[in-house]
Formats: C-alpha cells, sequence, structure tokens
C-alpha cells in the first residue's frame, strides 16, 4: 500500500464528527487505524472543508488548497489520490 511509500510526504488525520469518544476509540482500534484521530465535537473543521456528512475525505495540498470528496472511497482510488499529493 501506499503508506511506506509515502511516508514523511502525506500526513492523514481521521475527524470524527459525532458520538462518544468511546466510540471513536472502539472504531479505530477495530479498523487497527495507525494515524492519529481527533474529534470535532462542534463541527468546525467540517464546516471549514464543507462536509455535510461522514465518510468523505479532504486532501489539503502544500499550498493550501483542499480537495473534498464526499462518500466510501476504495483503496486502490485513495492509494492514486495520495500518490498524487505525495508526487509519485
Amino acid at each position: 500500500m501506499a503508506n511506506k511509500q509515502l511516508a514523511g510526504k502525506v500526513h492523514i488525520i481521521g475527524v470524527a464528527w459525532n458520538g462518544s469518544e468511546q466510540s471513536m476509540q472502539e472504531f479505530v482500534t477495530k479498523h487497527q487505524l495507525t494515524f492519529a484521530n481527533i474529534k470535532d465535537n462542534d463541527g468546525l473543521i467540517f464546516a471549514q472543508f464543507e462536509v455535510p456528512y461522514q465518510p468523505a475525505w479532504v486532501f489539503i495540498r502544500q499550498d493550501g488548497t483542499s480537495e473534498t470528496n464526499v462518500g466510501a472511497m476504495d483503496e486502490v482510488t485513495l492509494t492514486a489520490m495520495l500518490n498524487k499529493l505525495g508526487g509519485s
């Protein structure tokens, strides 16, 4: 997968919008997520990037511009996007 190839080039942060801290941690554990995850209790991060619901992906480029994709993303599509962002 792209994560080893892109180490140091692309940073992933999971953002949970609703639910408890415990439910977020259970999700992280269940899916064996190895990247940072934070809660957006007041929805400010989701509002900033115009994310109406989950799942969603926000890709932020080094120049500060971003692209929001709402909906699930398969591994092939995600890897292609990360490679694009990572300059591969």
